[in-house]
């Protein structure tokens, strides 16, 4: 499998863990180097990653790419998505990346030098990540969102957007005892530190 994206990325994370929990090997394009951007930019016409090539088949959706993944792979030692209710783990999933969609404006525009207190859509995107987050903690049962406590892709998604949104520092995550409890458990998982972000 051929995968574009950087190193830091949590939507590319996720296919990075997947790759190592299923055992796919993984050639990475960094498309933070001028050379991948470009490559990257050739290939896929909305320019974002995770973007994969597997033989002919070219995904540009990080959902798909998933889909795709469970299907020809299987789940490994990942609960199943069948698992309860596919509605409400699929609600789960869009808060998720509602939360982190929002961080990543919220990350790139601060940057930009873009002023937080006078910029309506920067304090909506904040208030936004604040709202998913009680909405998460609220479902969480002993660090996982249903009865079978075992990583799914609900918690492999929320795992990887708190790690970026602490590594970043988007949001206060250190301020959350439940969502430091959540990271701290499920980072022992080998390849979820396999695949952290570099310092």
């Amino acid at each position: 499998m051929k995968l574009y994206g950087s190193l830091t990325s949590p939507y590319v994370r996720r296919i990075r863990f997947l790759a190592l929990e299923l055992g796919i090997p993984v050639s990475l394009v960094d498309t933070m180097t001028e050379e991948g951007q470009k490559e990257l930019r050739s290939k896929n016409p909305i320019w974002k990653v995770p973007y994969i090539e597997i033989g002919e088949t070219k995904i540009w959706d990080s959902h798909a790419i998933m889909d795709y993944i469970f299907e020809k792979y299987g789940y490994g030692s990942l609960r199943p998505q069948t698992f309860g209710s596919h509605i409400e783990e699929s609600n789960l999933i869009y808060a998720i990346d509602g939360a982190l969609d929002a961080g990543i404006n919220l990350f790139y525009l601060l940057k930009e030098g873009v002023p937080l207190e006078s910029t309506p859509y920067l304090q909506k995107q904040k208030d936004r990540i604040s709202s998913v987050m009680l909405y998460l903690k609220s479902e969480l049962k002993d660090d996982f969102f249903f009865s079978e406590k075992r990583l799914g892709v609900s918690e492999l998604n929320f795992y990887t957007a708190l790690d970026w949104f602490r590594f970043r520092n988007v949001f206060p995550v250190a301020e959350h005892p439940e969502l430091v409890h959540f990271l701290t458990t499920h980072g022992q998982n080998p390849n979820l530190e396999k695949t952290a972000p570099p310092k």
